[in-house]
């Protein structure tokens, strides 16, 4: 054999070595991609599961737990799920106060959703009892509950219906305000509000027209429900409305009266 072709026969080797290190390292890369997928994997699942599955909030609770008027409540594993007896013929209500802990909702000129809404609920739960009904509340205290949790609290506490308190604000234009109802694919939960709407315009509250969203609360929950926007804190007006204990008093009359008389109407 020639130089040259010893040459070219070492070139060759050379080349098909680097050929099966390339192969090598590629399998290697693949499998290590694979690996990394399958971790991901993983974390999204567990992150899924934690998110749809656990019943409870994943912050502890301060001094309250999601409760009836009585803090009764019963735990299974991680579920926290309001009890109450159980008496026929009295209607059953779940009352949602929007936001709390740190998520405070609309915070204008001082005036804070989360503080508003869970005035207003325990001013209607106090009301709906003393019509002898019995209220579960999804908080009763300044504490965060998650959407998944608040529905799961009206599935489970065999309610007629759940009413979620918010606040509405609209930044582009301040004059706008009003008291505004929602439901979703529901005739029952249209009827309840216009029922409440009713109310509070029979009150001299400023309402605007029942209109139909795609809210979680609305969609996820089982029985019929309302979301109710009492107002706008970005109106001036109806802000410093929104913050006397008086005007929410008559928001609470308002709604337990459209609740009840909506109940007692069929």
């Amino acid at each position: 054999m020639t130089v040259r072709e010893r040459q070219a026969s070492v070139r060759a080797r050379r080349k098909k070595r680097g050929r099966r290190l390339m192969i090598a390292y590629a399998l290697r890369g693949i499998i290590f991609l694979l690996l990394a997928l399958m971790i991901v994997l993983m974390v999204c699942g567990g992150l899924y599961i934690r998110e749809h599955l656990a019943h409870a909030p994943d912050s502890k609770l301060p001094d309250g737990n999601i409760g009836d008027s009585t803090g009764d409540t019963t735990v299974a594993g991680s579920s926290i799920i309001p009890v109450a007896p159980s008496i026929p013929g009295q209607v059953r209500i779940v009352l949602d106060a929007g936001h709390g802990g740190d998520q405070p909702g609309c915070v204008v000129n001082g005036a804070t959703e989360k503080d508003i809404t869970l005035s207003i609920v325990l001013q209607l739960q106090e009301k709906l009892e003393s019509e002898g009904a019995t209220v579960v509340l999804t908080r009763s205290t300044d504490y965060d509950v998650s959407l998944p949790d608040r529905s799961e609290v009206a599935n489970n506490a065999g309610a007629n219906y759940f009413i979620s308190i918010h606040c509405n604000s609209y930044e582009d234009d301040s004059s706008v305000k009003g008291f505004e109802c929602y439901y979703y694919q529901s005739a029952e939960s249209e009827n309840l509000a216009e029922a409440i709407t009713s109310e509070a315009d029979s009150r001299s509250i400023s309402t605007r027209k029942v209109k139909e969203e795609n809210y979680a609360v609305l969609r996820e929950t089982a029985i019929p429900t309302v979301l109710i926007e009492v107002g706008f804190l970005t109106n001036s007006e109806e802000r410093g409305k929104l913050l006397s204990l008086e005007y929410q008093g008559l928001l609470a009359e308002a709604i337990a009266n459209g609740i009840l008389g909506y109940k007692n109407a069929f």
